[in-house]
């Protein structure tokens, strides 16, 4: 007997490569997906502007990167001293305007470049409510704690979210004509609305990401939220909160990305990095000893041939920290 229903993936095209260049945009699901990516050597820009949830944000973010700035006036001073912008996670804050500022914008600069050369981009919606700042009508990735009387809230309806991204995708095309785009959504719970509220902000992202996927070449839908909500479909595999996926759900659903997305040659590179990445991280009980010295060289010539076949830059044991 089958005591689960498997989600089926959907037939696509998408086929992800070693040289394949990915941008992850969205919620924290993104970002788990997207360091597990960053592990498998994958060049991936993950979250330039921190964590942000709604398809206004998301917006926002994009077309900060295709313009290459934010308007001065997202950045504020908040009641903790800090400066902050309503566009951006917490990551970004800092004492001074100026120090915000330039973190800000060395980032904008830097994804600006990876979109320039992107081949695939990845979203995320969390949810389907978007914070709108009174004083001049702009969406708050981040709202830091202000007054909840600063902000108006949206509940976006599909065709609020179709009507802002349709001539989204299309400038994103103008700019790399190849690209292909990869909705998720993410299987967090949105407690704030009430279970109710919740379950009808998923459905507006689902049916906004299923218009844009049927009316826009190259746009594909990957069911994460599914293969949680409806494959797992238990609380044990969320944390302690029952509102965020747990680790095991999240190593779940990786496991069955990489089956969807990648090609026969980046699922050979990828088992080939786990082995070596092992050996990487192994820490000998006697580091001076001649046993130990020869593992490191071996290991030190396994990763050069490594780097070699798969055309990859020298790796670095710091890189795999993306920002939280």
């Amino acid at each position: 007997m089958n005591f689960r229903t498997e989600v089926e993936l959907p037939s696509t095209q998408l086929q992800l490569l070693p040289a394949t260049r990915c941008m992850m945009l969205g919620s924290c699901f993104a970002e788990h997906i997207g360091r597990r990516m960053h592990e498998t050597r994958l060049t991936v820009d993950v979250n330039p502007f921190g964590v942000i949830y709604n398809p206004l944000s998301v917006h926002a973010a994009l077309t900060a990167l295709l313009d290459g700035s934010i308007p001065l006036d997202t950045f504020f001073l908040g009641d903790d001293g800090l400066w902050h912008s309503r566009l951006h996670s917490g990551c970004f804050s800092a004492a001074t305007r100026e120090t915000c500022e330039q973190a800000v914008q060395q980032r904008i600069d830097e994804a600006r470049l990876a979109l320039s050369q992107l081949d695939v981009l990845f979203v995320t919606f969390g949810f389907a409510r978007a914070y709108i700042y009174n004083e001049n009508g702009s969406v708050a990735g981040n709202c830091h704690k202000q007054p909840t009387s600063d902000f108006s809230v949206h509940d976006l309806s599909p065709s609020d979210i179709v009507e802002c991204w349709q001539p989204l995708l299309q400038r994103l095309r103008q700019v790399r004509p190849e690209l292909q785009v990869v909705f998720t959504v993410s299987p967090y719970r949105y407690r704030k609305t009430g279970l109710h509220g919740n379950a009808l902000g998923k459905a507006s992202l689902l049916l906004a990401i299923d218009e844009l996927c049927r009316s826009n070449e190259g746009c594909h839908y990957f069911p994460a939220y599914e293969i949680v909500l409806d494959e797992l479909r238990d609380y044990r595999f969320f944390e302690a909160d029952m509102l965020h996926p747990s680790s095991v759900a999240i190593d779940y659903v990786w496991e069955r990305f990489r089956a969807w997305a990648f090609a026969p040659a980046l699922q050979e590179m990828h088992v080939e990095w786990e082995r070596l990445l092992r050996a990487l991280q192994h820490r000998p009980l006697h580091p001076d000893s001649e046993a130990a010295r020869l593992f490191r060289a071996q290991t030190e010539c396994r990763l050069a041939e490594f780097e070699q076949k798969w055309k990859l830059s020298p790796y670095d044991a710091n890189s795999n920290k993306t920002e939280d």
